[in-house]
């Protein structure tokens, strides 16, 4: 009897050895797991874009004040500087309320008239204006040649052609219009000291202008827009 317990006990423990084994093979990662475990992932963060006047256009006084019969030039200057972390750079136009030039305070119905280019809507590369008349026009200049809209580059002789910016606020008058015009396009961010740009005005009136100029003050309203580049 003892003997028959002992060989049953040995037939069992053989048999749960066995069942070790096959379950150990059958699962290797119970009997031999990995030592370490990782775990990867990321963290992120989106920025936005941003543009701004780092300085603003300030109002413009045309000097010297002309007689509305002699007549004579005026000019004015302002300077902008724009700043934007965009990668593309940014773009800026010019816009005014009115095309009919610059209106008179008190009778906006009296006008110094807009420039007529000798091509529409392409710049002068000089403020041409015939006898007997009168215009108001602007240029522009940029302190890096290549941010100025190709409008306002010029080849010496000519406007919108060419990729100097040839003496600077001296050439390429245009008309200011409610028309948006492009005069900066930039390619890159201009953070740091920004980009800079001036604009100059230009008023001459030969003598015994036709309309006349009666006296007044006359003001032309222009907005500048800046905006990133997609």
């Amino acid at each position: 009897m003892i003997k028959q317990i002992i060989s049953s006990f040995g037939i069992g423990a053989a048999a749960l050895v066995v069942a070790a084994l096959m379950y150990s093979a059958a699962e290797p990662a119970i009997g031999f797991g990995a030592a370490t475990s990782t775990s990867q992932f990321t963290i992120s963060e989106t920025v936005t874009s941003e543009i701004s006047f780092k300085t603003p256009a300030s109002n413009v006084t045309l000097s010297p004040s002309l007689g509305g019969i002699t007549g004579g030039d005026a000019t004015g200057t302002t300077q902008v500087v724009v700043s934007t972390n965009n990668s593309t750079g940014y773009n800026m136009t010019v816009q005014a309320s009115s095309s009919l030039g610059m209106l008179g305070n008190s009778n906006p119905a009296d006008t110094i008239p807009a420039y007529v280019p000798s091509s529409a809507d392409v710049p002068d590369f000089n403020f041409t204006v015939p006898a007997n008349a009168a215009y108001f026009g602007y240029t522009v200049s940029a302190s890096t040649t290549a941010d100025l809209a190709q409008l306002f580059k010029d080849n010496g002789t000519s406007c919108n052609t060419g990729s100097s910016d040839t003496a600077g606020l001296a050439h390429c008058w245009l008309n200011a219009s409610t028309t948006a015009v492009t005069v900066v396009d930039t390619s890159s961010a201009t953070l740091g000291s920004g980009s800079t740009s001036t604009l100059a005005f230009h008023v001459r009136i030969n003598s015994n202008p036709s309309p006349s100029i009666p006296n007044d003050t006359y003001v032309a309203t222009t907005t500048l827009t800046a905006v990133t580049n997609p």
